[in-house]
């Protein structure tokens, strides 16, 4: 593990954005989305596996290499743009119409849990490679866990828009 040039070339920074996102809409996104009630009746296994594997995914991150070299590395880029740019737009609908049909039906409500999915396969493509030598990698790590991660998100999610008038 090298110097400050190889930590700026890590795939942590792709969190940053959809993570500013999340803290810029997160408090006008409507009651529901709130932390008091996100988190009421929540099954506590449900609870500690959706945060686990968040920490994990951000800490697997940490150590993936940031680059866009190779071919699924770029497609990779362009998915996590394409990503980026629908998790900020189905939660800037939420907050713009907290009324409307987006914000109040199962496919609006449940978008910024389900989004996600777009620009965790663009981080999985464009994190090839780790930035332990020897380590042995393979892109499928960083998929299995975003994909228990993203289980348990949105079954979370689901159940607050089940609890829903």
């Amino acid at each position: 593990m090298g110097n400050l040039t190889t930590y700026l070339k890590s795939c942590i920074w792709l969190w940053v954005p959809p993570l500013v996102a999340s803290f810029i809409f997160w408090p006008n996104l409507g009651a529901a989305y709130q932390p008091d009630e996100f988190w009421r009746e929540i099954p506590w296994t449900l609870g500690v596996i959706e945060n686990f594997t968040r920490v994990a995914l951000i800490v697997l991150s940490m150590f993936m290499v940031l680059d866009w070299r190779t071919r699924p590395q770029r497609i990779g880029l362009f998915i996590y743009a394409i990503g980026l740019m629908l998790y900020v737009a189905c939660q800037w609908v939420i907050v713009l119409e907290p009324d409307g049909w987006w914000a109040n039906s199962a496919v609006g409500f449940l978008a910024p849990a389900y989004t996600p999915l777009v620009w965790m396969v663009g981080i999985g493509l464009i994190g090839g490679q780790t930035m332990v030598p020897h380590l042995p990698w393979r892109r499928w790590y960083f998929a299995a866990v975003a994909g228990v991660f993203l289980s348990a998100h949105f079954t979370h999610a689901f159940l607050v828009f089940s609890r829903l008038d």
